[in-house]
């Protein structure tokens, strides 16, 4: 049904969206944001301020920091382009793509997953807890469910594999006597030809 091809995009879409964003702030925050167009976007960003204070309880050098936010970015980054995949195959495609959409949004959630894992190990070490943890779980949180329901809706089947055998059948007994009968006609009009 197409209402819920539409539902599933713009759920998917949203999240898509946020782990973009997600990607960007733990990316360019640190480094104080990023100038585009005459626009500093993500400077001073509060997200990432109790996550470099837990990295330097730890010890983490700067190098090791940036170490970290890169793998939260890329984490975040895969999980994004995965879930973009899932839902171009979700919405757009016929019944083989819809099945393999939903391996593409598991492997979302593993990388949010693995990206909550380590903003946990690192906030747990360092003593802290921040709003970016908070993020992260929203949406390793977001995108089980999200899985959760692709795996209860019903795939809508191909019309040629939803055709029962007889049908088809049919079909080509149908097209193969009208081709029969559309040659035997221009036989039969190139032996008399036309006459004055």
């Amino acid at each position: 049904m197409i209402s819920s091809r539409l539902y599933y995009a713009s759920m998917m879409l949203f999240w898509v969206c946020y782990l973009s964003l997600l990607a960007l702030v733990v990316t360019y925050a640190p480094q104080g944001g990023v100038s585009l167009a005459g626009l500093t976007l993500f400077a001073d960003a509060g997200l990432v301020d109790t996550a470099v204070a837990a990295m330097h309880s730890i010890g983490l050098s700067p190098v090791g920091q940036s170490v970290v936010f890169g793998l939260l970015g890329g984490f975040s980054a895969g999980s994004a382009g995965l879930l973009l995949f899932a839902m171009i195959f979700y919405v757009f495609g016929q019944e083989r793509e819809q099945h393999e959409a939903r391996p593409l949004a598991q492997g979302a959630v593993a990388c949010t997953a693995l990206a909550a894992m380590l903003t946990t190990l690192v906030f747990f070490a360092g003593g802290q807890a921040g709003a970016l943890l908070a993020l992260e779980f929203g949406a390793l949180g977001g995108l089980f469910l999200t899985v959760m329901s692709l795996g209860q809706s019903r795939i809508e089947p191909d019309v040629v594999a939803d055709m029962g055998a007889g049908e088809l059948e049919q079909v080509i007994a149908d097209h193969a006597a009208n081709h029969a009968a559309f040659s035997a006609q221009m036989a039969s009009l190139s032996r008399h030809g036309i006459r004055p």
